[in-house]
């Protein structure tokens, strides 16, 4: 599932600054980023706050000015399944898989639909600048604290033009194009789950489960989805569940890693949930044609 939502600088650095527990996992990503000098781990909090405010890295210099948001917070959510297999039964193949599906939605988003605004001639053009500043910030909870791995992607409001000068983003067609976007990471995802050696079953909305989980198990763990789901129903249009993710949206707590795999680990031995592994890929070897002649007939 994808979301998206337009935040502000305060809010986004108290949100992802203080609500990230392993700093490998706070990453860079985008050409704008590397325009900037920007990559890899995300360390400095003093410089990520810099970006977020519009500044130079260095903050030095206000590099993009008339900003009325700082940042869009996309989030990638992972199938629940994926999540379990990913987080409780430790697969880290998994974890890369989701990260690669995320950064494949990035790369489209950013090739087509990153544009900005241009005063020329007394009127505005829309130009497009295919590059972005993303800081992502991968997570491993839902706000109940159920196993959820997820990324949420700061797309900074800023973008450069071919003359090196910073714009505030034209968002109009990244919002437009999130379904779409929302099912490349899908689809992604699940090609990569099955290379790993899982099995998927297909469901709404272009999402997907790995198959061996009970449907109660994973519904037992997703006490978010309970929430939606009294608030629309069962069946809700793909608009429907986004705006009830919002609404029904708590505080978020601060819970230790170590304390978050304990606890879910005793849920899943009570609940007697068993953790899907993947099984052994077989490659299959391209057929290789005889090409020995015998009595004028090719074998």
């Amino acid at each position: 599932m994808l979301t998206a939502k337009n935040t502000g600088a305060s809010q986004a650095i108290d949100y992802f600054t203080q609500g990230c527990k392993e700093i490998h996992q706070i990453r860079w990503w985008g050409e704008g980023a590397t325009s900037l000098g920007l990559g890899g781990t995300i360390e400095d909090a003093g410089l990520f706050g810099n970006i977020c405010n519009g500044y130079s890295p260095d903050g030095q210099s206000q590099i993009c000015r008339e900003r009325k948001w700082a940042a869009i917070d996309f989030t990638f959510s992972a199938p629940k399944s994926v999540s379990l297999s990913a987080l409780l039964g430790d697969d880290k193949d998994l974890r890369i898989a989701h990260r690669n599906a995320v950064e494949k939605a990035l790369s489209v988003m950013e090739l087509n639909y990153v544009q900005t605004r241009i005063r020329m001639n007394g009127n505005r053009h829309i130009v497009n600048t295919a590059n972005l500043v993303v800081a992502q910030f991968r997570h491993i909870e839902s706000r109940e604290l159920d196993p959820q791995l997820h990324t949420h992607c700061l797309v900074m409001n800023m973008t450069q033009i071919p003359n090196g000068s910073w714009y505030s983003l034209h968002n109009r067609q990244m919002y437009c194009n999130k379904k779409s976007l929302g099912m490349i990471y899908q689809n992604h995802l699940a090609r990569e789950v099955q290379k790993i050696g899982y099995q998927i079953k297909h469901r709404n909305h272009g999402q997907f489960e790995i198959k061996g989980y009970k449907r109660k198990d994973l519904v037992e763990l997703s006490k978010r989805m309970k929430q939606i789901t009294a608030k629309i129903g069962a069946s809700p249009s793909w608009q429907e569940r986004e705006d009830a993710w919002d609404i029904t949206r708590k505080s978020k707590r601060i819970v230790p890693p170590e304390e978050l795999q304990q606890m879910w680990r005793q849920k899943a031995e009570v609940l007697g949930i068993e953790i899907v592994k993947p099984k052994a890929v077989v490659e299959i070897k391209p057929r290789v044609e005889n090409t020995r002649i015998r009595r004028g007939i090719r074998m």
